[in-house]
Parts: structure tokens; C-alpha cells; sequence
């Protein structure tokens, strides 16, 4: 573009946000304008009453600052509007509320500019004792990240989340298989239903059955008089979640198949037929591929379960996450117990982009509690970590040395210091974004950073460098 053009552009965004300043004064409802990279431009007077910040303070700060969701992000910068977005707003006095918001993105030329918020009335009490009536805790929100692959699995959920095909989501421990599980239902037509879990590890298997088919008054000794429903009716309506499905017993397997062809059920001990009207979604941490070709696993149920098959990767396949997640636990666990955000040292920040995480988002997220509990200061160091994050194994080590042995090109750097250097060059952005690029700018975003000025001037020179 020419100067021409840019100026040109230039005057258009100007009159586009004089004519959205004007319009803002009438709207009752809170509103905020944010530029593309979610700093707030504009806010109108209802915003600055649920707030409780005026629009001095407001104006020029990131709008995660005071509006709490996953997704929020993610829809500012690609352009995309959003009809009912769930956030969560902190007032000045810590009163926490939750707002639907309607997002109506912002093109000059076809080029994202920004987006309106406007903040509709907090989502009712009576709805969200619904939901918990439900079963369902969790939404799409919850699945937090912005990596390639979570990015691609939220997008498969929205797609898949309105058909009545079942599901198998694999994935390891701890990874967030049910988080998952709740989204799609809370997505689907059956979102007015129950979402019914059961864990088929967690219950031993003479009672496996019982609890999935429920039983006839008489069944068995200690039957309860009338019977009892099982899960599968207790879910008429609505989404039946089968979580470990491959510790499901081979008999049971066959039970299970039958109700996946006939939509039909006849409790323990009984003679009627019931019809049932539920979906199905399985998870499981197993390779079930190798448990079918050892007669462990009936390959006829697989083909039924996996019509459409989610995989939600492991943590150490998305480290690029890793900060986000960290934020939203830090937050959560700050907030429950009334103590203020922490930062991390870089030297800490390494360890746990270091770490494999076995444990996944689980294990993560206790991490971080873990850390909220037990550290006095505002700064988590490396002694702030668990020891099971602070002291590698010697497996993990050994294939660290053997890494660093490699010739230290940019291509052979071990992966997971590559992706520290790129979170490390995003924070510096973003700090310099917030203060300037001007001596005092720098001063300010080194302190944010927690870093001495010095640093932050070495670390710049590197960035250059790499560039």
C-alpha cells in the first residue's frame, strides 16, 4: 500500500470509530470496542457502572485484564462473530459475574480491525442450577488452548456436536476426555437433557451391569424393592457417557452391542423391553486396536464406537498451551483462595516447558494449586516447584544431554527449548505493546516482566539476532 492508501485506511477506521462511539451512548447494556489484538478502545457508561473502573482506566488495557474466557480471543483475531459467548467479568470490589456476550467483529477491507463486545444480562441462577441438574460443569470454553491441534479439535467439535452419531474421544490420562464429552453435549440438540457419566473402571464389574441396565425388584439379593433405573434410562433425552470403555468386561461388551444396534434395554432380572433414546459417547486411555487383537476388546463394538473418533493430544504434543493453561489455573485458584496472580521466573518457566508432563492437564493443574498454597512471595522461582517438575529423571536427562550433544543449529535445538525461545519473544511483545518501545516503556515492561532492564535489552539483541 501507498502512502495514499494508508492514510485513506487510516481515516476510515477513524470515522468507523466516531460512528461507534455515537451509537455506544444509546446502548443500555455493557459494551466494549477492542482493536485486533484485544486491547480495549472504547468502552460506553453502562460498562463503567459494571466494572467499576472508568473509562480513563479501561482504555488502553487488554480486555483478558477484565473479561475471563477461553475462546474470546481466538474470535477477536480471526474476525468471527459470536452470538452467546459465556465470560466471566471481575468487578474493581471482586465481584464475579457471569455475562453472555455477542461479539460483532470489525473490517476495513476485508482486514480485521477489531471487535464490539456487548455484554447481555448475566446468565441466571435458575440456568446454571439447571445445568448442574444436568451433570454438565464444563462447555468449549473449558478446553483451553490455541494450538494448531486444540484449535482443530474445537472446530471438529462444533461440526460434529449437533449429529446423533456416536463418539469414541481417545487420549491419555488426565488429558480432558470428559471436559470434551460435556462440550458436545452442551452443543447438541440434547442439551435440555441429562448428561449421565459412568466410569466402567471405577465400579467393580458384578455391579457394572446392574448400574448400566438398572434392575427388576427381586434381581439379586439386597435389590432394591421396585427396582432401579439404570444409566441408560436415567439418560432418556439426553448424552450417556461411557468413560473407560475398555475396562468394560467381554460380556458386557456384547450386551452393550445390542443396545447399540436395537436402541432397546432389559434391566437385570427383568423380561420388558425398554426403548432408550440416548447419545452415545465413549472414551478411553487405551489402544484398543492391540486389546481387539488379543480377544480382549470385540472388534464389532469398536467399529459402532468409533464413528466419529476425537483425539485430544497429550500435553507435551501441545507445550505451546502451556502458558495459557497456567494463566487460567493461576486465576481460578487465586480467586478460590482470595490471594493475588503470581508470576514466573523465566528459569521456572523453563522447568515446567522442560517437563513432560505424564500427567497431563491434571497433573498441571495441581501443579499450579500446589504452588497458589504453598508460595508467600509474588515471584515462583524453581524451589516454588513440586520436586517430581524440579528434579528431572535420569531417563529425561540423559535424553536432554544427548540432545544437547547434537549440533546447536536453530533446527536441531532441543524442541522444547525452541518453544520456550517463542514464548519468551511473545511475552516481550506483548509487554512492549502495553508500554512502549521508549526507555521508560522498556523500564516498565522489564518490571511487568520481572526481568531487570539490562535483560530485557540482551534478550531483544537475541530476538534480533534469530530474526
Amino acid at each position: 500500500m501507498n502512502e495514499r492508501d494508508l492514510e485513506r485506511a487510516r481515516q476510515e477506521r477513524l470515522k468507523l470509530l466516531r460512528e461507534i462511539e455515537g451509537l455506544l451512548s444509546f446502548i443500555t447494556d455493557p459494551v466494549l470496542v477492542v482493536d485486533a489484538k484485544g486491547y480495549i478502545v472504547h468502552t460506553n457508561s453502562s460498562a463503567e457502572q459494571i466494572f467499576e473502573r472508568s473509562q480513563i482506566i479501561m482504555i488502553g488495557k487488554h480486555v483478558t485484564e477484565f473479561v475471563q474466557s477461553a475462546s474470546l480471543l481466538q474470535y477477536i483475531k480471526q474476525g468471527k462473530p459470536a452470538t452467546n459467548l459465556a465470560v466471566c467479568i471481575m468487578s474493581a470490589k471482586g465481584t464475579r459475574l457471569e455475562f453472555s456476550c455477542r461479539l460483532h467483529p470489525l473490517l476495513v477491507n476485508a482486514q480485521v480491525e477489531g471487535a464490539i463486545l456487548f455484554l447481555t444480562k448475566p446468565i441466571l441462577l435458575q440456568e446454571q442450577e439447571q445445568s448442574s441438574r444436568y451433570g454438565t460443569r464444563f462447555s468449549l470454553d473449558d478446553v483451553i488452548g490455541s494450538s494448531p491441534a486444540i484449535t482443530a479439535l474445537k472446530e471438529q467439535v462444533m461440526k460434529i456436536a449437533k449429529s446423533e452419531s456416536t463418539v469414541l474421544i481417545r487420549g491419555e490420562s488426565g488429558t480432558g476426555k470428559e471436559v470434551l464429552a460435556q462440550s458436545i453435549h452442551r452443543l447438541s440438540h440434547r442439551n435440555k437433557g441429562p448428561f449421565v457419566a459412568i466410569n466402567c473402571a471405577a465400579i467393580p464389574e458384578a455391579l457394572l451391569e446392574s448400574e448400566l441396565f438398572g434392575y427388576e425388584e427381586g434381581a439379586f439379593t439386597g435389590a432394591k424393592k421396585g427396582g432401579k433405573p439404570g444409566r441408560f434410562e436415567l439418560a432418556r433425552g439426553g448424552t450417556l457417557f461411557l468413560d473407560e470403555i475398555g475396562d468394560m468386561p467381554l460380556y458386557l461388551q456384547a450386551k452393550l452391542l445390542r443396545v447399540l444396534q436395537e436402541r432397546r434395554i432389559e434391566r437385570v432380572g427383568g423380561t420388558k423391553s425398554i426403548e432408550v433414546d440416548v447419545r452415545i459417547i465413549a472414551a478411553t486411555h487405551k489402544d484398543l486396536e492391540s486389546m481387539i487383537a488379543n480377544n480382549q476388546f470385540r472388534e464389532d463394538l469398536y467399529f459402532r464406537l468409533n464413528v466419529i473418533p476425537l483425539y485430544v493430544p497429550p500435553l507435551r504434543e501441545r507445550k505451546e498451551d502451556l502458558y495459557e493453561l497456567i494463566q487460567y489455573y493461576m486465576y481460578k485458584f487465586c480467586k478460590r483462595l482470595g490471594k493475588e496472580p503470581k508470576r514466573f521466573s523465566s528459569q521456572a518457566l523453563k522447568k515446567i516447558f522442560d517437563y513432560h508432563w505424564p500427567g497431563n492437564i491434571r497433573e498441571l493443574e495441581n501443579m499450579v494449586e500446589y504452588i497458589v498454597n504453598l508460595e508467600i512471595g509474588d515471584l515462583v522461582t524453581i524451589s516454588s516447584l513440586p520436586a517430581s517438575i524440579r528434579e528431572m529423571s535420569k531417563d529425561q536427562r540423559h535424553d536432554m544431554e544427548e540432545e544437547m550433544k547434537e549440533p546447536q543449529t536453530v533446527s536441531h535445538l532441543p524442541k522444547s527449548l525452541y518453544k520456550i525461545n517463542e514464548v519468551e519473544e511473545q511475552l516481550i511483545i506483548q509487554a512492549l505493546q502495553r508500554f512502549g518501545t521508549s526507555t521508560e516503556g522498556k523500564r516498565k515492561a522489564a518490571e511487568a516482566l520481572g526481568i531487570s532492564l539490562a535483560t530485557l535489552y540482551r534478550k531483544l539483541e537475541k530476538m534480533k539476532r534469530r530474526r
